[in-house]
């Protein structure tokens, strides 16, 4: 059983928590926060029994074998640095940091204390995202593709009444892109590998950061676009191009249809595996997996292909922010 602390005590934290306990391959066992009551309201309905205010001595319980972090953006560093540290596993939300020197430092850190480093990138380790892996191959040559993640957040009201939420601010290394744009880069890079060229045609809001924009990812051969916005709501669906066949997805993570289109017949094919459990099962069973078997080579193969799709994401975020001029106070900062 892997001993789990959670930092963070939102949405996301809570979602995590139920899947890794309902997976029968965790305890939770400590929760962090800068407040006591809340740490102890979100941990005790999952058994956890130790709460903690204070990060290094949080890091460093004896008690945990592994932390989850699902705090603002911009801690992610911090927290996982000091984890690393005291010898602690890792899985940090998506996206895992503000910058690439953030990430060579942090996995540069974690292999030198000889611990695992996942990004919670969920998708990545869900059935049907694997199916439309496979279904690329077989198409032969790529024309292009087009993928969208465009839902307006209510936290955006808040912002239109003047205030800043973390999700929406430079200072949390926040925005479209960094919240929901990092879906459909993780879609196109385990897909298609790395671009050769990137450009954003952001719109920026007023607190700074992008509320929506359209990412271009260049190929050799072809060219891939990315619609991402927190400001309002699309419902279209995402294509993979090839000749007179369209793959037709109905979204980039959660993919509950495939539909395999042949313009030359006009039938359509359903290829996508009906998805069962909690939204979250696919990637913890994934981690799990890596941390009860480390010596495993598959295991191993596993984690380096994660890390190395982890690193290409972050790296192509940080061309595509500096492409419109979208600037973190942590780019300022000594990783």
């Amino acid at each position: 059983m892997i001993r789990l602390g959670i930092i963070g005590t939102s949405s996301i934290a809570h979602a995590f928590a139920t899947a890794a306990k309902a997976s029968g391959q965790f305890e939770i066992k400590a929760v962090y926060s800068r407040n006591q009551f809340t740490a102890q309201s979100f941990g005790e309905g999952y058994g956890a029994d130790i709460f903690v205010t204070d990060l290094e001595k949080f890091t460093a319980l004896e008690e945990v074998d592994a932390i989850y972090i699902a705090s603002p953006n911009s801690l992610h560093f911090q927290q996982a640095m000091s984890a690393i540290a005291n010898g602690k596993h890792l899985i940090v939300e998506k996206p895992i940091f503000s910058n690439t020197k953030e990430w060579e430092a942090a996995f540069s850190a974690a292999k030198a204390n000889n611990v695992f480093l996942f990004e919670a990138a969920r998708h990545l380790h869900e059935p049907n995202f694997e199916l439309v892996r496979n279904e690329i191959a077989k198409l032969g040559e790529i024309d292009g593709a087009t993928f969208t993640y465009a839902k307006y957040s209510s936290r955006y009201d808040q912002v239109l009444a003047g205030e800043e939420p973390n999700i929406f601010s430079l200072a949390f290394s926040g925005g479209a892109l960094a919240d929901l744009g990092v879906y459909l880069l993780y879609a196109a890079i385990a897909w298609f590998g790395v671009p050769d060229d990137v450009d954003y045609a952001d719109k920026k809001i007023q607190t700074g950061v992008d509320g929506a924009g359209t990412m271009l990812l260049k190929y050799p051969y072809f060219s891939v676009t990315l619609h991402t916005s927190k400001i309002y709501n699309s419902f279209a669906d995402s294509e993979i191009y090839s000749g007179k066949k369209t793959l037709l997805l109905d979204g980039v993570n959660l993919i509950q249809s495939v539909e395999l289109v042949d313009g030359e017949t006009d039938e359509r094919y359903q290829l996508a595996e009906k998805a069962t459990g909690h939204f979250m099962d696919d990637e913890v069973r994934a981690f799990a997996r890596v941390l009860n078997d480390p010596e495993n080579p598959d295991t191993i193969e596993d984690y380096e292909r994660w890390t190395q799709i982890s690193r290409d994401v972050n790296r192509t975020m940080e061309a595509l922010r500096k492409k419109a001029g979208i600037v973190y106070p942590a780019d300022l900062d000594e990783a």
